[in-house]
């Protein structure tokens, strides 16, 4: 696996695997506003997972996080709302679940 410096790196390196694997992927990007703030505009509850990915009858809620990093509240509480959910998969991924993150996008 490349080097993960970065969440943007991880993530990028995560999808093209998933890309090529066949899976569907959605990810909401931030982007710049007038006043140069980073912003991720949404209808809804704030801290929803960095990537949803689909691929035949499975589905995967997946928040990225470097290495040391924990889930905001908000991010928690998806994760935890979701994993209630029948027939959700959710994770929480950083660089060293990489082994595990292959198999399961196998």
């Amino acid at each position: 696996m490349p080097s993960l410096t970065t969440e943007r790196d991880f993530q990028r390196t995560l999808l093209e695997l998933a890309r090529l694997r066949g899976w569907r992927a959605h990810h909401a990007r931030p982007a710049l506003d007038r006043r140069g703030r980073w912003l991720t505009p949404i209808q809804g509850d704030a801290g929803f997972p960095d990537l949803v990915l689909a691929r035949s009858g499975r589905i995967l809620f997946v928040e990225l996080k470097r290495e040391g990093r924990r889930p905001s509240p908000q991010q928690q509480a998806w994760l935890d709302t979701l994993a209630q959910c029948a027939g959700v998969e959710v994770y929480l991924w950083t660089p060293a679940d990489w082994s595990a993150i292959v198999e399961i996008l196998r």
